[in-house]
């Protein structure tokens, strides 16, 4: 490699290293970080870097590695979690935001190629940083986080078609006709995915079954290398390529360790890609033509707010939902600039003015997470009592009585739902993660999406009513705050936990379980169990130590949790309280107002 190009990398390394921790200080993602320190170090800003043709070569494996990631995350499993309603507010959100955003451009005398990509990437909106912000603020199980989550899913779906769209948008100016790019661009498609489905699946096999890690890392490079190759060859982008790849290895078993491999590979490509992005940034065109980028801006917020408001209404959100989805989802999306650089590289875009739709597309991403704030407050003001899932939860528990409420739908959750239903004795399970309930709904279990560590989700359960709780939650802190307030509540109620380990019981025993099971333990016992039979050690000897295990475990928790155990003793020597006495469950305070 060039001496100069090794002083490059140090220096878009070392810009990096400063802006992305400054990006995170003022509370904006890492890409709008990427994007300044590409501006900083860039010919526009203090000349640092001249010349881009280097690292734009290494950055263009940086957006397949993108497209690749953004194809992997879109297996039958995940999609399976948008609702029909969702899925038709995200297309109609696409095609109806690139419909007026189309007739907007021609108006104002673009070219249709020109036109239709800018709408087609304008259309579009910013998955990492809507994620990370319902991540941080916990929003991604609420009903806003679901249509958002869904949205966003629909818009990656449309990636590969957008990319076809980019070809053949350049196409239109030369000899080639865009029916020929389009009808390449399916056919080559239809190959990659006719070889993901027979031939894949077996590579990955052979390759797990020779136990080496660096030949499955290996492995997943060449199938995206390749099939980016393919669509290259084929006279398409190499981005298409890697997103086919993507959603061919979706549908493996080996999903999981390729996003592990692959991940660190993403990262360092990813952040010369959008450095490059931002060494583009021309200055004098932003000062020069700063009126213009402030009035696209505003343009596009308002636009997008706009439309999928009025479409979120029709999809029978209220009017402060409506409005809050509008606002998350105005801003532009990473894949922008991929779809600009590409229409640049092509010919679809003239080069200027792609120098003023990355600044408006930086800026609109710079002031997402401002906008989503903004719209809870709105949406939170508008329905300030709003609890869409506890409605149908209250009234298809209504009757039940002595059963069984069960919070987490995990792998201990589930597999204890399965056996209460065996016995036929009345259960209800309810957690907050979506995909883990259409798992359990897909079973027949009665499971509700709901957070399992609110009072209101307690009353919508008829927890009074209920004879035991289990807390079967994977989140050591979640668990102890349900236990908790299930406690507060429901002072009746038996309580049982998942506890992590050993010493997971002592906090669990003070929050005001009755048992808590360390599944570590458990674990160790039945293997143990295994493993000296398999020493030919009598089975009357293992379950003589199993047992001396166990009665040992229940001493270490009665040391642990002594106020419990004062709890439980004291609660089982009186008698019931009297209807006006003890604190009163959540339905007593509905009845008493």
């Amino acid at each position: 490699m060039h001496h100069g190009v090794l002083f490059e990398l140090f220096l878009i390394l070392t810009a990096a290293v400063i802006a992305v921790p400054l990006a995170h200080r003022l509370r904006a993602n890492s890409i709008i970080g990427f994007l300044i320190g590409g501006f900083c170090i860039g010919p526009f800003g203090f000349g640092l870097i001249n010349e881009r043709q280097d690292i734009a070569t290494v950055a263009e494996l940086g957006v397949v590695f993108l497209l690749f990631m953004i194809g992997l995350e879109l297996s039958r499993e995940r999609l399976r979690v948008i609702g029909g309603r969702f899925a038709v507010l995200g297309l109609f959100q696409i095609g109806v935001s690139m419909a007026v955003l189309f007739a907007g451009l021609a108006v104002l005398g673009f070219s249709v190629p020109s036109a239709v990509v800018i709408a087609g990437a304008l259309a579009l909106s910013s998955t990492a940083i809507i994620l990370k912000q319902l991540s941080d603020d916990r929003q991604l199980h609420t009903k806003f986080g679901r249509a958002a989550l869904a949205i966003l899913l629909i818009q990656d779906v449309a990636v590969g078609p957008f990319l076809i769209m980019v070809q053949a948008a350049g196409d239109a100016g030369t000899e080639t006709s865009p029916w020929v790019s389009i009808l390449t661009g399916i056919g080559a498609v239809c190959v990659l995915l006719l070889v993901g489905r027979y031939l894949l699946p077996r590579l990955f096999r052979y390759i797990a079954l020779l136990k080496n890690p660096e030949l499955f890392a290996i492995g997943t490079l060449f199938v995206v290398l390749a099939a980016s190759t393919l669509t290259e060859v084929a006279g398409l982008s190499m981005a298409l390529g890697a997103f086919i790849a993507g959603v061919m290895l979706a549908e493996t078993e080996f999903r999981h360790q390729i996003e592990a491999d692959i991940t660190p590979f993403r990262g360092v490509f990813l952040s010369l890609f959008f450095m490059s992005v931002g060494m583009s940034v021309n200055a004098d065109i932003v000062f020069t033509q700063f009126g213009t980028i402030v009035i696209w801006l505003i343009a596009l917020i308002g636009t997008k707010t706009g439309l999928l408001f009025v479409l979120a209404l029709m999809a029978r959100f209220e009017k402060g939902s409506a409005l809050r989805v509008g606002m998350s989802l105005a801003a532009g999306g990473e894949f922008a600039f991929v779809m600009l650089a590409l229409a640049a590289q092509n010919g679809a875009i003239a080069p200027d003015l792609v120098a003023v739709m990355i600044p408006v597309v930086a800026l609109s991403m710079a002031l997402t997470p401002t906008l989503m704030t903004i719209g809870q407050r709105i949406e939170e003001k508008l329905h300030p009592k709003e609890d869409d899932q506890l409605g149908p939860i209250e009234a298809e528990t209504e009757g039940l009585q002595q059963h069984v409420l069960v919070i987490g739908c995990g792998r201990v959750g589930r597999v204890l739902a399965r056996l209460l239903k065996t016995r036929n004795i009345p259960y209800v399970v309810l957690d907050s993660d979506a995909l883990q309930v259409s798992r359990g709904r897909a079973e027949g279990l009665p499971v509700y999406f709901a957070d399992g560590s609110r009072p209101e989700t307690f009353r919508a359960a008829h927890t009074d009513e209920a004879k035991i709780a289990v807390v079967a939650l994977g989140n050591p802190h979640a668990t102890e705050k349900a236990v908790a307030l299930l406690r507060h509540y429901y002072p009746h109620l038996k309580i049982f936990a998942r506890a992590q380990d050993i010493t997971h019981i002592g906090p669990l025993s003070r929050s005001g379980a009755d048992a808590a099971i360390p599944e570590v333990l458990e674990t160790g016992l039945r293997l143990s169990d295994h493993v000296l039979a398999a020493c030919d050690v009598p089975q009357e000897e293992i379950d003589a130590e199993i047992a001396k295990f166990r009665r040992a475990d229940m001493l270490l928790m009665n040391e642990l949790a002594p106020r419990t155990q004062r709890r439980k003793a004291e609660a089982a020597g009186s008698a019931k309280p009297a209807s006006g006495s003890g604190p009163k469950t959540p339905k007593a305070k509905k009845d008493a107002k």
